[in-house]
């Protein structure tokens, strides 16, 4: 068994999100609290990458890599999304949402999520995102990388920032070791 905590969507106290490894041959559960019960799965099969809450064990895809985990107890759905990670803020030149040039790529072979661009100077912005209606500001699931830890805003205020100066800098995400580094344009 693993202990996988998931995170909450900021001001959204009814989602919560995690970027997780699956191997293809497993499956999972979610259990609220650390000891037996209140656990629970799956019902029916997927749907629009969804599944409605049940007692069956969520099969993992088909693939293995990295994906998108978010549970909506509001709906009592289960969505399981390839990971959508986005840069946004000074360092992209505006605060415009979801831009594919400020998206990072998932490198499943590498075990990395990544994106090499040229940046302004300023702080590092990131954030994950879902593409089902559930969330709805790109600060309700912000992380930043400190000390080459990925650290999640949750559902607290704005995180300390690392900055970066102008220049082709690289930053590279690994979220089954919850690490990740900017290389490049560090100040």
């Amino acid at each position: 068994t693993h202990d996988k905590p998931m995170i909450p969507v900021n001001s959204q106290p009814h989602l919560f999100w995690k970027i997780l490894w699956l191997e293809a041959d497993g499956g999972f559960k979610f259990a609220p609290e650390q000891a037996w019960g209140n656990d629970f799965g799956k019902t029916g099969d997927i749907n629009n990458d969804i599944y409605g809450f049940g007692t069956e064990n969520i099969p993992a895809p088909a693939t293995s890599g990295y994906y998108m985990v978010t549970v909506n107890y509001e709906t009592r759905e289960i969505a399981i999304t390839q990971p959508m990670v986005y840069l946004i803020g000074a360092t992209v030149g505006g605060w415009t949402e979801h831009l594919d040039e400020n998206k990072f790529t998932v490198d499943n072979e590498n075990g990395v999520l990544t994106i090499t661009k040229v940046l302004e100077a300023g702080e590092v912005r990131m954030y994950a995102w879902m593409d089902k209606g559930w969330f709805s500001a790109w600060w309700q699931s912000e992380f930043i990388i400190l000390n080459g830890e990925i650290v999640y805003r949750g559902t607290g205020g704005d995180q300390e920032r690392v900055n970066v100066t102008a220049g082709n800098t690289t930053i590279r995400l690994n979220f089954r070791e919850e690490t990740g580094s900017i290389t490049g344009g560090v100040k």
